[in-house]
């Protein structure tokens, strides 16, 4: 393999989807169907997830499975099948930690390049590229990216001590911690761009919080940085979550709205594209 192809085999975009876990807090929904599969107006989660990342440029596409990893082997093959895309589905066991599934398949990333985690149950749509030039611009190992959520109690604004307002449906994008000392906290999409140098500064086989200990180690010696996602971000984590988006209800108009939305900013309602 001569030197330029190996370069060009090194800049490919790759994509790691977390998609082993049992998804338990889905209950009976998944007691035969991994998460990934559950339907979101008719299309799995899975199946926004790949055309997200192929419009974005991504052609190669890794699944440690675990959970009913054969379904989402069969499914991902199928619907990959008329792309160029390599799908690479690598069985890495059923009660493996992530940080034990991503050491499984460490060895396809390319030394010293960056690839790109996401979880299996997140529908978004936003400019990938930018975070990553940013990503790259910074000399960052690992580039998280934040996003506003819906809070789903009544805020109360305070200023000086003093209560100034009250609303529902407000979305927030900083939270105060008790435990921080100063500054304020960002909610964590769950999707970063991670340098695979970085894998290097913890014990994969030994770690029970990935992100946790390898994020706060990339943070200590400065070499994190951080994106704003202005995009579509809707994660999956309860039934009410998938209820939510599926319903359409005439005197809860939000809840369709909300289902146009990811269909149509993902540019897939009227494509023929997919499955």
């Amino acid at each position: 393999m001569n030197k330029e192809v190996m370069e060009d085999e090194s800049k490919e975009k790759v994509a790691v989807i977390l998609c082993g876990g049992p998804g338990s807090r889905m209950g009976s929904l998944v007691s035969d169907a991994p998460k990934t599969l559950l339907k979101v107006h008719g299309k799995p989660i899975l199946w926004y997830i790949f055309w997200s990342l192929y419009k974005c440029g991504f052609r190669k596409i890794v699944l440690p499975l675990g959970y009913e990893g054969a379904q989402i082997e069969d499914y991902i093959e199928g619907l990959s099948s008329n792309t160029d895309c390599e799908i690479l589905a690598v069985k890495t066991g059923m009660d493996t930690t992530i940080a034990q599934r991503i050491d499984l398949i460490s060895n396809i990333i390319h030394d010293d390049s960056d690839f790109f985690l996401l979880n299996s149950d997140t529908i978004f749509d936003f400019d990938i590229e930018k975070m990553y030039q940013m990503h790259t611009s910074t000399n960052s190992l690992v580039t998280l990216s934040s996003v506003e959520v819906a809070s789903p109690w009544g805020i109360m604004s305070v200023k000086d001590e003093e209560l100034v307002g009250f609303a529902r449906a407000r979305r927030v994008s900083k939270l105060i911690s008790g435990e921080a000392k100063e500054g304020y906290g960002l909610v964590n999409s769950g999707l970063a761009w991670i340098n695979k140098s970085s894998l290097e500064l913890i014990e994969l086989d030994d770690c029970p919080d990935f992100e946790t200990t390898l994020y706060q180690k990339v943070i200590d010696i400065k070499r994190a940085s951080y994106f704003q996602i202005t995009g579509l971000w809707v994660p999956f984590d309860t039934p009410k979550d998938l209820n939510t988006i599926n319903l359409t209800i005439e005197d809860e108009p939000t809840h369709s709205v909300v289902a146009r939305d990811v269909l149509r900013k993902l540019e897939l309602e009227k494509s023929g594209t997919g499955n």
